[in-house]
């Protein structure tokens, strides 16, 4: 059984997001790669935020966790995270919650961790700053984290080096890192980039294993819907800084109702069994410099029409919502089913 995301229905909201915009630049050069874009997550669920590269993902995430350059212009009706409003904290009062309330493991751990310091080093800063420990107290909170995210030989890694750890090895510090506060809400960037599948694998059942247990809120942001479908209960389909499609994982798998994530699904190798080829959505995520008015997919959409020129509206759809004018889409069968409400799948990728 999958640990991942058991629904409650008396849990309650503790990230709640609407229509955030974040704009680069300013005048002639503004660029608004998010759009529009609200989420909510209650406390003990795991939401996947889903996407190609340039859609938006973990800029929408960086917004919530004030790690955006002094050149981002961040705006929302509402940016709360537990009942605080993280639009007029000062940076003092983020910092209290950032590394403790909310944590993040960033894509590629191998070029997170700093080369120039060990292990201990490094999480004994985490600890220090927001629980103020120090010692030998220190020390042991490391070893019990490192023990927890099943790092062999803890004792002896904690004089260790980045260099001298393999990816997976590298990614658990970071998920330890992660986890020292006991974050009431953790992102998960891309958690499984450049490992091996194997190495995938086992990321994902400890990322399942300790959210179960600790029983934090997660953000899973993956382009990968196959982790989705094991994974989380509900998810955002975003495209071009914009949420096109928001729904419960068995809907999306068994009703699209937006074209891109039509395409999505069909480019997981496992409905694409029997074929020649895997299926592909033509083109590529516009840039700053090519976006088309309107529907920002309709130069890539199989089913585009004239009335696709103005811009799409938002329009309500079973348990969600979706962000096009055709929601018809023919119900599928799929080979990939994604957990049910009481039921969750096996862990094995």
């Amino acid at each position: 059984m999958n640990p991942l995301n058991v629904h409650s229905n008396e849990s309650s909201l503790l990230l709640d997001i609407e229509n955030l915009s974040v704009t680069f630049g300013k005048g002639t050069r503004a660029f608004r790669a998010v759009d529009d874009v609200s989420l909510q997550l209650k406390q003990g669920e795991v939401l996947a935020v889903v996407g190609e590269s340039g859609s938006g993902k973990s800029v929408t995430m960086m917004a919530l966790m004030g790690l955006l350059p002094s050149t981002a212009t961040v705006g929302a009706n509402k940016m709360q995270f537990d009942g605080k409003d993280m639009m007029t904290l000062s940076p003092k009062e983020r910092r209290k919650i950032i590394g403790k309330d909310i944590s993040m493991i960033f894509q590629n751990a191998m070029s997170c961790l700093n080369p120039s310091f060990t292990v201990e080093y490094q999480l004994a800063e985490v600890l220090k700053t927001h629980l103020g420990l120090k010692g030998d107290a220190a020390r042991q909170r490391i070893l019990e984290l490192l023990e927890l995210v099943e790092i062999p030989d803890a004792k002896n890694r904690l004089k260790v080096y980045p260099h001298q750890l393999s990816g997976g090895m590298s990614q658990r510090v970071m998920i330890a890192m992660a986890l020292a506060c006991e974050p009431k809400l953790l992102i998960a960037d891309e958690p499984t980039t450049a490992l091996d599948v194997t190495v995938q694998a086992q990321i994902m059942d400890l990322l399942a294993r300790l959210q179960h247990e600790k029983k934090m809120a997660m953000v899973l942001i993956t382009h990968d819907l196959g982790l989705v479908a094991q994974n989380a209960r509900d998810v955002t389909v975003m495209y071009a800084g914009q949420m096109v499609e928001t729904n419960t994982v068995p809907e999306i798998f068994e009703q699209p109702s937006h074209p891109y994530t039509e395409a999505l699904l069909q480019a997981i190798p496992e409905l694409a069994i029997g074929q020649k080829r895997l299926n592909s959505l033509p083109g590529v995520v516009p840039s700053q410099y090519d976006r088309p008015k309107g529907c920002l997919l309709s130069p890539r959409c199989p089913y585009k029409q004239p009335e696709c020129e103005t811009p799409p509206p938002i329009l309500p759809t079973p348990n969600g919502k979706v962000r096009c004018i055709k929601t018809d889409f023919p119900a599928r069968t799929s080979t990939l089913k994604p957990h049910s409400e009481t039921e969750f799948m096996g862990s094995s990728l």
